[in-house]
């Protein structure tokens, strides 16, 4: 006789942020749990984030393109199936500004806002030239993974992949269809200034943020911090 299988009835919606999808799932269960766990013990930053995102499928029911999800997505995607599966706080620990003490804060994942884009993504380069920009898919993350790379060039990795479409004059190029050596001699081409705009939209993409304020256990002093992306609050 088979054994009952436990946990196949809750079902809970989301909205996918980039695309407002509505999506239903189910809390993950030990058999994922025992992956993420193992992807988390090896430290190795693309086998967390596959884990992530296979639990993703695993557990929501209707059918999603993974190809297209933003860091966001999985990052809030993510948050919700694991509120209901482990539950709604997380414990995370933080050292303090002065004397370096760790302290345990317990955030409520419901006060996690939904991130959300605060920029169009134009960006104008000169008078006659503008760039769109479009914030990474999760595979982009998973390139920037290569332990080769120094800071520097993972972040010129990251812009590259970000610019979508160029317009100049009345030329329009998709910049998806452009060898990455072009992409990235455009890049270089750009003054100080204009490639400012460029990676200011790229640090400030949408993530999990959450400030929090807490007074040191060890030194009473007050500290204020933002709290961002998954690392941070699990």
């Amino acid at each position: 006789m088979a054994l009952p299988r436990l946990n196949d009835k809750p079902k809970y919606d989301l909205v996918i942020p980039s695309t407002g999808q509505q999506v239903r799932f189910r809390p993950y269960l030990v058999k994922e749990e025992k992956v993420l766990m193992m992807a988390i013990e090896s430290k190795d930053q693309a086998q967390a984030l596959n884990a992530v995102v296979d639990t993703l499928e695993a557990c929501i029911e209707d059918s999603i393109d993974k190809s297209v999800l933003k860091v966001f997505d999985i990052e809030y995607m993510f948050l919700m199936i694991r509120s209901k599966s482990v539950g709604e706080t997380s414990t995370v620990t933080v050292k303090c500004k002065d004397c370096e003490a760790e302290n345990e804060l317990v955030i409520p994942l419901s006060d996690i806002p939904v991130p959300k884009a605060r920029h169009d993504g134009w960006i104008r380069i000169e008078s006659d030239i503008t760039l769109k920009m479009g914030y990474p898919v999760w595979t982009d993350m998973l390139n920037m993974q290569d332990e080769g790379k120094s800071e520097t060039e993972q972040t010129f990795a990251m812009i590259a992949a970000c610019c979508n479409v160029l317009e100049s004059g009345e030329e329009r190029f998709d910049l998806k269809d452009e060898p990455l050596s072009e992409i990235e001699n455009f890049i270089d081409s750009l003054s100080s200034s204009q490639f400012e705009k460029i990676k200011d939209f790229v640090q400030n993409m949408p993530r999990l943020e959450k400030d929090v304020s807490f007074d040191c256990q060890g030194c009473a002093a007050k500290n204020e911090m933002m709290l961002r992306g998954l690392d941070d609050f699990f």
